[in-house]
Order: C-alpha cells, then structure tokens, then sequence
C-alpha cells in the first residue's frame, strides 16, 4: 500500500502543474497582457472556498484581488455561495462599503473535503513512482514558472503568491 503523504504530494504537484500549464499556455503563448484576463485552472466557486479556507473573512474587493476576478465575476460567484449556504457576507464593522465574506461551517466542509483527495489515478502507483512522478512534476512546474516570469513578472508574482498560500498547503 503506498505511503499516503507520498499520494498527497504527488497531488499537489499534479494541481500546481495543471494551474502552472494553464497559466503558462495564457501569459506565455496567447500573448495576454496583465488585465486581469487570465483565469487559473481552478474556477470561481471553487477559487474562493479556496482563498476563505486559507484567510477566512476576506472582503469581496481582496477576493478579487487575490484570485485575479473581475468585481463583477467575485460578486456573482459568492452570491452563488451564499445561496448554497457555504459562505456568508456581512458589512464590515469598520467600514460599512466593505462586505466581508465568511465561510460557513458547511463551505469549511466542502473545501476541506475537496482539498483531502487523493486522485484515484495516484492510488495505483507505488512509493517509488510517486517520488518520481513528484519530482517530475516538481521540475516541470519549474520551468513553467520560469515561462510565466519571463513573460510577465507582475502577474507571476500573484500567480506564484496564490499558489504558495492556497494550494501547496492542501496536501502538506
């Protein structure tokens, strides 16, 4: 059976590799500008349980922020989540134009249960291949965070940032 933490790093570098493609294949081969036009892999919904569950009580302005979304896109989407039920908005005590959003014990849930997996395709491998998938990944996440610098360093900055503080703690 092999090691979970090993399944579990595996992930993480399979989530960041996906995101770093993405990404890479935006800024790098598509010629985009830093207009906040690019989108990371993983999409609305999802960014913000994401960004909550790592800074819980963000306003709606630094979600947008933080996951490169429109104003428009990060009040759409956390409406949808407040009709859900997995997060909540209220205004802000110190300043009354700011809705601060919160997750609710049940978004909690959900983007610790996302989170958790393990892909079932990372169960058939054992230790040593997934030490070699990881530092395989790990090398080719590299080189695609080298393209994004070399391309726009302002937008690697956020995009590595986002990365670093939302995904790699999933799994460790």
């Amino acid at each position: 059976m092999p090691n979970l933490t090993k399944q579990k790093n595996a992930a993480g570098k399979l989530i960041e590799f996906g995101m770093a493609r993405h990404v890479a294949d935006d800024v790098v081969h598509h010629g985009h500008s830093d207009h906040g036009e690019q989108q990371l892999l993983f999409q609305g919904q999802g960014k913000i349980l994401l960004a909550l569950s790592q800074t819980d009580g963000l306003s709606q302005k630094e979600l947008a922020t933080r996951l490169n979304l429109t104003a428009q896109s990060t009040a759409e989407f956390v409406n949808k989540l407040v009709k859900k039920q997995f997060v909540t908005k209220e205004k802000s005590t110190q300043d009354r134009r700011m809705t601060i959003i919160r997750l609710t014990d049940r978004g909690r849930k959900a983007a610790t249960n996302e989170t958790a997996k393990v892909p079932e395709f990372l169960t058939v491998l054992n230790d040593e291949e997934l030490d070699q998938l990881t530092a395989i990944l790990t090398k080719i996440n590299t080189s695609l965070y080298d393209e994004i610098n070399a391309a726009n360093p302002t937008w690697f900055d956020k995009f590595h940032q986002t990365i670093t503080d939302h995904v790699r703690d999933w799994f460790l």
